[in-house]
């Protein structure tokens, strides 16, 4: 943007000006009538009012007249009167500081031009501006002048000063001269002097001719931080690198010019694409400010929660192409993320060497020993359902990531991590790991280690800090070469889906798919048994499967661990008694014997009693609902309060007849 710098101003503010005093006591009088009567006597007798009076800054003579000098009286404030003594004085010192055509144009009158002038009355120094118009015929005419008056607010509360056009300042005085500047204030800011706009202000103005380009250093940003213009090992590993994200507001100033200097200086395109992010917003869609006081402190949000937490929970709900609605619940809910992934990386530590001599109870994981290769005559069901599961997590994160949909990559992790290997294949793996068959403890852990190396490449994008301290924790890094995984998982090769010979060596097939689904549906079963039959999940119980194919025993005591069962009965011909509950699961039908646990008849009054209480709550729901004056007049978010209070009551009332049922079959 061009700064503009009034030449005529610029030059004023460097002189300096005598300082005219006066006592107050020139003129008689005891109010504004009587000093003004008194001011024309003196003109009158002084005879100033058809002289000509010389001005040493410009050397032209300049009148006053009458008509001037009562325009100058019609200002508000004694001052304007006060000063009449001294303005043949005043007019001498004063210096031009600006020039301009009359607004609006009149014929007679060629310019207007401003002068300043110091006046020291009572004590106290003035800032006084005079007005003088260039007739046509050459003649300057004094004016007016105006200074600054103290009047009350208009509410009545107690006197403020009030600038008109800024025309008079006040301040103690201090020597006989001072410097035009001073009298002005901060000049820097001050319009009358200095302007920053695109067009010519008019003429007087120069346009400054230094140029200061705060965007120059960063268009070297792509090569300069690498050890330009020395061809250094890093430039030529990561010059051009592929992508750059950005915000699109810097286009012009950032992105185009590193592009530009990248053909100058390196003869190639610094990056090949480029993604613009949204803006972050609060939770109602507002632009984060300071005065809406709905921008939190980054720094305060990674003492409390942790860097990778903020970036992991914004990212997850960064929809693509969006802004993103920043919720502090979304961090706290990447804090615990990272709490699952630190822990899941501590359980396979317990399944491995014994702790470093010494170590703290809650110290980080230390390296640990990592287990061969995985035997594929060893692997269970489990073990190749998560293998085949992480097989698709690595195409549908890549392909995500391919697109620029981090969201979407986030949450495939999420569901992986979180619902896949946590939640179903490490509480699986416990069958294994309570068990007395070390080799295959080892092809578990083994197993473990192959997901989790491959999982935490993955998140090292989103969970930086974390991932590399545990890929060093767990020993990832030890057999890796040095640019490949050994100094930093940064250089890790990232994970490529299995090909063809991988799954056929390690009997990939997907019916392990759909053998492990069914099995994790019994238990998803039996923990909606336990719901209907009001048994804590942390209660032991005993649990009786009909099934309909033959039953391995790894498989059931998978099902067991997973259902928390005292014990898992497999019957064929188990024959249940009435009021049992049951579920039809894909493995044959699954029994939760209730002896001893519930007292069948209570339980159906109880949720008799809770039917109706529900259904109560929906019909008084429903009827608000069905009211034109409730739902036409209420706010949107109320009526979506009570809509989803309708959905919540059903599901709820839903779930007790369905609980009756198994209680009455």
């Amino acid at each position: 943007m061009p700064v503009w710098y009034h030449s005529i101003g610029l030059n004023a503010l460097a002189k300096t000006i005598e300082v005219v005093r006066l006592n107050g006591k020139e003129l008689a009088g005891t109010n504004a009538r009587e000093l003004r009567q008194s001011a024309w006597r003196l003109a009158k007798e002084s005879g100033f009012l058809r002289q000509r009076f010389k001005n040493k800054d410009t050397g032209w003579e300049i009148y006053v007249n009458r008509k001037s000098l009562e325009h100058g009286f019609a200002n508000q404030g004694l001052v304007n009167i006060l000063l009449v003594p001294g303005l043949p004085e005043l007019l001498h010192c004063s210096v031009l500081y600006q020039s301009e055509a009359h607004i609006p144009p009149i014929p007679q009158v060629r310019a207007v031009h401003k002068f300043v002038g110091a006046l020291e009355l009572t004590g106290k120094l003035h800032r006084v501006k005079f007005t003088v118009k260039e007739l046509f015929d050459g003649k300057k005419l004094y004016d007016h002048q105006a200074v600054v008056v103290q009047e009350n607010e208009a509410d009545g509360n107690s006197p403020g000063t009030r600038l008109r056009e800024e025309k008079l300042v006040t301040r103690p005085a201090s020597a006989s001269q001072i410097n035009v500047a001073e009298l002005f204030g901060d000049v820097n800011h001050d319009q009358r002097f200095i302007r920053c706009q695109i067009e010519e202000p008019g003429p007087g103005w120069e346009q400054d001719p230094d140029v200061l380009d705060t965007w120059f250093s960063s268009w070297l940003w792509p090569f300069a931080t690498m050890g330009w213009p020395e061809q250094t090992p890093t430039l030529k590993a990561f010059y051009p690198t592929h992508d750059l994200v950005t915000a699109p507001e810097i286009i012009f100033f950032w992105v185009a010019r590193m592009i530009m200097a990248g053909f100058e200086y390196m003869g190639e395109l610094p990056f090949r694409n480029v993604y613009f992010t949204g803006i972050v917003r609060d939770k109602q869609g507002r632009k984060m400010s300071k005065s809406l006081g709905n921008s939190p402190d980054p720094l305060d949000l990674i003492a409390k929660y942790g860097a990778d937490a903020i970036r992991f929970g914004t990212m997850r709900s960064a929809p693509l192409g969006q802004d993103v609605l920043f919720d502090e619940k979304d961090v706290e809910l990447g804090r615990n993320f990272c709490n699952k992934l630190w822990n899941a990386c501590r359980f396979r530590q317990m399944q491995g060497s014994a702790p470093v001599p010494g170590a703290a109870a809650d110290a980080p994981p230390t390296t640990i020993e990592i287990q061969g290769e995985i035997d594929p005559r060893l692997l269970t069901s489990d073990d190749k359902w998560i293998l085949l599961k992480l097989n698709d997590a690595i195409r549908e994160i890549t392909t995500s990531l391919a697109e620029y949909n981090f969201s979407a990559a986030v949450q495939s992790l999420y569901r992986f991590f979180w619902s896949e290997y946590c939640d179903w294949y490490v509480e699986a793996s416990k069958a294994v790991f309570f068990g007395t068959d070390d080799k295959r403890k080892a092809n578990t852990v083994a197993v473990i280690d192959f997901v989790l190396s491959h999982t935490l490449r993955m998140f090292h994008p989103f969970l930086p800090f974390i991932t590399e301290e545990l890929w060093h924790g767990m020993g990832y890094a030890e057999d890796m070469p040095e640019h490949q995984g050994g100094k930093t998982i940064m250089t890790a090769p990232w994970p490529k889906p299995f090909d063809n010979d991988f799954r056929d060596h390690y009997s990939l097939d997907d019916c392990y798919l759909e053998f492990a689904n069914q099995k994790y549906e019994v238990v998803t079963q039996g923990r909606n048994l336990r719901r209907i039959g009001n048994i804590q999940a942390g209660k032991k119980v005993k649990f009786v499967l009909k099934p309909n194919r033959e039953m391995l025993p790894h498989d059931c005591e998978v099902i067991k661990i997973l259902l928390n069962a005292e014990a898992l009965e497999i019957t064929p011909d188990f024959a249940s008694k009435k009021g049992t509950p049951t579920a039809h699961t894909p493995m044959g039908e699954l029994f939760l014997p209730l002896e001893g646990l519930v007292d069948v008849e209570a339980e159906k009054v109880r949720l008799t009693k809770q039917r109706d209480e529900y259904q109560a709550e929906i019909t008084k729901v429903e009827q608000k609902l069905a009211n034109p004056n409730f739902t036409q007049k209420v706010p949107p978010q109320v009526l979506a309060e009570h809509q989803q209070r309708l959905t919540d009551w059903q599901a709820k009332l839903a779930h007790v007849i369905e609980a009756l049922k198994a209680f009455e079959s």
